[in-house]
């Protein structure tokens, strides 16, 4: 499959226009999987955040609102939303970008899938927590296939009118849906912050084990690999508990996803 799309530039005196240009394929897939996809008898909105590569010198991508939506019914609260995302359809998205609770702009930044969910408190003084009000969402990133380097197409949005307890199973329909049409996606997971000499970052999907974890530690502290070393997280509330097994992470990473935390923060201890 080919690149998503292109984006030219042209100068109309003085003001610099971006004109996104999506592909064809790209449009046709998309447009089949918001077809195909089964809202199992419940409102919802799918729309699509096209991707291009920035010219800034911030590494980074325009996101920009297609045309390309699906309603499974009526609903007047998502047709709101839909109306104030398009009053601001091109956005820029660095690494460093302050996005806020912007789903489709942190999935763009991570390459991770995120959602929100009946648990979540919204943020009053943000201003996407405003727009989506009490919906739900679900973001998915979507990536060319191995022949395109994994090149991120865009993100995929899915708005429910009222928070699911879980999308879990909206993401794995999905990425299924997506998977034929020779596209791929991230995983839905969360970020992880380990301290121990230094402070290090990754991503870990919510099925990950605790071996999972651990090998994940000491591949990027290679100096634990022969040491007899610990886990401890930080819940929700700040407390430090204990983690040794896949049913400890299972609660840290539904507790945090649950509660919205952008991430977990954890520690490393020697055993003495």
């Amino acid at each position: 499959m080919e690149a998503i799309n292109s984006r030219n530039q042209v100068n109309i005196r003085g003001i610099r226009i971006m004109i996104f240009i999506l592909q064809a394929p790209i449009v046709e897939s998309i447009d089949r999987i918001f077809r195909n996809f089964n809202f199992r008898s419940g409102s919802g909105l799918l729309q699509f955040w096209a991707c291009t590569p920035s010219n800034s010198e911030d590494m980074g991508c325009n996101l920009m609102l297609t045309d390309q939506t699906f309603m499974s019914t009526p609903d007047e609260g998502l047709e709101v939303y839909r109306r104030r995302c398009l009053e601001n359809r091109y956005r820029f998205v660095g690494l460093e970008t302050s996005v806020g609770n912007w789903l489709a702009g942190r999935s763009a930044q991570t390459r991770i899938a995120d959602h929100w969910t009946i648990h979540h408190v919204l943020n009053h003084e943000d201003q996407h927590s405003i727009d989506i009000g009490g919906k739900g969402q679900l973001v998915l990133p979507v990536f060319f296939g191995q022949d395109a380097g994994n090149k991120l197409a865009g993100i995929i949005e899915f708005v429910t009118p009222v928070p699911k307890e879980s999308y879990v199973e909206d993401f794995e329909q999905i990425h299924d849906l997506l998977k034929n049409e020779g596209l791929k996606s991230g995983y839905l997971g969360k970020t992880i912050k380990v301290e121990y000499n230094h402070m290090i970052k990754f991503t870990l999907p919510l099925s990950a084990t605790f071996t999972d974890l651990h090998s994940k530690v000491t591949q990027r502290f290679t100096d634990l690999e022969h040491e007899d070393f610990r886990v401890e997280y930080n819940d929700t509330q700040g407390n430090r508990l204990p983690m040794s097994s896949d049913e400890d992470l299972r609660v840290c990473m539904a507790e945090s996803s649950s509660k919205g935390g952008k991430f977990i923060r954890m520690y490393v201890l020697l055993n003495t």
